[in-house]
């Protein structure tokens, strides 16, 4: 069976392990120091005793799991423990001591971690369960019992987790060739290459070092990017492209930032070099593993990723092939990060774009490196400007929306918004919002177009607070004063290297693409919604069916039933309308419950109309992608389950962007039902006139209907209306065809 998996990392002490597992609601007395300091401010917060906040916060840990990650030498070591088991170990353990002694950490104890993508449904062996780099699952093997708050069971099953497998072929990796175009031959059309990163795997720390980027004929052995194609405009001779560096514990000599001048007669001759060097490791080990990372930018978007791994080691490491390597994964055949390199010119780029990228790979640390970049002329301190969220970003983010769901329906939502608003900001970068303050300037009186492009699904940066406000008149929030969306750009999940060093290349369409489309057609649309009756356990929601009957209507749309069978003709882009099959449709529309079950690994759920719960993980098998990248909006009501949609793991969001969807919109936590109905309604009315017209930005209308978010002495404020998230371009427009 799977467990949901907390990541940790096995030079943690004990103390900071307790207090990771803390804000998980786990502990063994509520008295112990880390679980007391934080039921202490979670009171304080909530306004109630310390003994209510511990009932509260309190989860059974036998429906969890600790992912524990150990960097030995060069090579990283993965281990599964029942939570039950760590607590208790560290209980008798030294608050100083690492985890790694506490839990008696030894190689041959270690497992080779199970990849998500593999073909299958439950694991037939015991281990962690990755997505690229990060702990998704823990599999166990012996049958637990799972148990709901009250303390009853519930059988723990993972129907839903079958998934698509990616099928690969390997092409020969060698490095980049040179064969000179003529430059009497006629401009080609468009220049096809891959990405170029020169590199050592290893160096040691304090000793300059180059590293090379450019453009290669061919696919480069260790480089994780995809082809690149760049178009070529009639009578052009040279195009520039900005090249960015992003390394974790690494400095540049000479700065992060280069022009590459790419002659289209000669494209593999165009490179440009950084001179860099890595910081003494400061952990216990001898080495530090990272990532270079590099982005191709134009005109402020990036078009695309490639990277490569690297090895710091300290002085007294003379070379990489001297330490052991016979247990884990070796850093060098780690999964690197890359995504679809399209070196078209984006016309609606966002003014500002703010990155937060993790090339350290370590998904139990907070630790974070934030990049700025805007098609204006604007001062702009670009980074790479550190982020530390304190915690691991899963934990992060169910505090902030914990923290709301508890106030949604009292007076002091507002205060809870208020606290929220102030804690996300405060791990932002002051350049980040004095870049908001130039480009604001700017463009004025327009509101600026803010995309955020992360490596992480979970923290809600909509919710920052902005003080003082750009515009006085909306709420402070960032998502209720600028057009906002968010994209994915993932930790890893690039082309893997097989044990000859050989890439593997996915036939597939890469998904998510390295930024969303701007534009999106709609030539049909697919209403779902949930008839919930007496014995799907569910209550019956009007206000949702109403919904959907108004958007059938409004826009002759393809109405669904909440089933399986209809769920997998929309997942598999096969609908059928009037027995004709239609295929895809380019909006997608959801109105029903939904739910949080944090004993899942994969917490968030949608329920069908015979209470069926559909785990976001089924939309990852999408079969969208390419010129195929609907908008889906998941209106789901919370009201009486409980719980956050969008808040944990990759969720709908991360799922359903991996599945092809251009855009994805919804909830973080509980949403009032009749709020709800009119979001949706006006939404779709802004986004496509039933009478036809233009319709307006997706992010404009969410900005719109964020600012009805309103505080008044004598009622309780609305938090349904900045529940809302939007993962897609902030200038996304929907183009009604027939």
């Amino acid at each position: 069976m799977l467990l949901q998996a907390i990541a940790l990392d096995a030079a943690m002490s004990v103390s900071s392990s307790l207090a990771r597992l803390a804000r998980y609601g786990l502990w063994l007395d509520p008295d112990e120091p880390e679980a007391k300091a934080w039921i202490t401010e979670n009171a304080n917060l909530l306004k109630i005793s310390v003994h209510e906040a511990a009932r509260r916060l309190s989860r059974n840990p036998r429906g969890y799991s600790a992912a524990i990650r150990r960097q030995w030498y060069a090579s990283v070591l993965w281990y599964s423990r029942q939570a039950e088991d760590v607590l208790d170990s560290c209980a008798r353990a030294h608050p100083e001591d690492s985890l790694l002694n506490a839990l008696e950490l030894n190689e041959p104890d270690s497992r080779l971690p199970i990849e998500l993508l593999a073909k299958g449904e439950i694991p037939q062996q015991e281990g962690v369960m990755l997505d690229g780099n990060t702990p998704v699952a823990v599999s166990m093997l012996q049958k637990l019992a799972m148990f709901d708050d009250a303390g009853s069971s519930k059988s723990a099953k993972l129907d839903d987790f079958a998934l698509a497998s990616d099928h690969i072929i390997v092409r020969d990796g060698i490095g980049p060739v040179r064969g000179p175009i003529p430059p009497s031959s006629p401009p080609p059309q468009d220049v096809r290459a891959w990405p170029r990163l020169d590199a050592p795997e290893y160096i040691p720390a304090l000793t300059p070092f180059e590293v090379t980027v450019g453009l290669a004929a061919t696919q480069q052995a260790g480089v994780a990017g995809g082809q690149m194609i760049l178009p070529v405009p009639a009578g052009v001779t040279t195009i520039e492209i900005t090249i960015e560096l992003i390394a974790d514990g690494v400095d540049a000599l000479d700065g992060w930032t280069r022009s590459l001048h790419v002659n289209v007669h000669d494209p593999m001759s165009a490179e440009v070099t950084f001179l860099l060097t890595g910081r003494n490791p400061s952990g216990p080990e001898p080495v530090h593993l990272t990532t270079i990372e590099v982005r191709y930018v134009l005109k402020g978007a990036v078009c695309g990723t490639a990277s490569r791994p690297l090895v710091i080691g300290k002085p007294s490491v003379s070379k990489l092939n001297t330490l052991p390597t016979n247990y884990g994964t070796p850093w060098l055949s780690q999964r690197s990060t890359s995504t679809p390199i399209d070196l078209r010119v984006d016309e609606h780029a966002a003014d500002l774009t703010i990155e937060l990228s993790k090339p350290d790979g370590n998904s139990a640390s907070g630790h974070f490196v934030c990049r700025l970049r805007s098609p204006h002329s604007i001062y702009l301190d670009a980074g790479p400007h550190d982020v530390n969220l304190g915690h691991d970003a899963k934990a992060f983010a169910k505090t902030t929306i914990d923290i709301v769901r508890e106030f949604s329906r009292d007076p002091l939502v507002d205060n809870a918004l208020n606290s929220v608003g102030d804690l996300v900001a405060e791990k932002l970068p002051a350049a980040v919002f004095n870049a908001l303050r130039e480009v604001a300037t700017l463009v004025a009186p327009a509101p600026p177009a803010v995309l955020i492009v992360s490596a992480e699904p979970y923290v809600p940066w909509e919710l920052a607070r902005i003080e003082p406000p750009l515009d006085p008149s909306r709420p402070p929030y960032l998502g209720a004063q600028v057009l906002i969306g968010r994209w994915w750009r993932e930790t890893a999940g690039g082309p893997s290297r097989s044990d000859t060093g050989v890439e593997q290349v996915p036939l597939r369409i890469e998904k998510p693409p390295s930024e969303p489309p701007a534009s999106i057609t709609v030539r049909h649309m697919a209403v779902m919604a949930g008839m919930y009756k007496t014995e799907s356990g569910l209550r019956k929601l009007p206000a949702a069916e109403d919904e959907a009957a108004i958007l059938v209507k409004s826009y002759h749309a393809i109405p669904l039933a909440a089933s399986t069978q209809a769920l997998k003709q929309l997942l598999d882009a096969r609908l059928e309308y009037g027995f004709e099959e239609i295929g895809w449709a380019g909006a997608v529309h959801f109105a029903g419950h939904g739910a949080y079950e944090p004993d899942r690994p994969d917490a968030s759920v949608l329920f069908l109309s015979d209470g069926k719960p559909v785990s976001a993980l089924l939309f990852r098998s999408a079969k969208y992608g390419g010129d195929r990248q609907p908008l889906i909006f998941l209106n789901a009501c919370m009201i009486g389950i409980g719980g956050e949609l969008l808040g944990n793991m990759g969720g709908f969001p991360g799922n359903c962007l991996r599945g092809g969807f251009g855009g994805v919109l919804g909830a973080l936590w509980e949403i009032d039902d009749t709020v709800a109905k009119q979001f949706a309604t006006e939404f779709w009315q802004r986004a496509m006139p039933p009478d036809g017209g233009n319709g307006e930005p997706v992010a404009a209308i969410l900005r719109d209907l964020r600012a009805k978010y309103v505080v008044k002495e004598t009622e309780i404020p609305q938090a349904t209306y900045l529940s809302y998230v939007y993962y897609g371009h902030p200038r996304l427009m929907l183009q009604r065809t027939t």
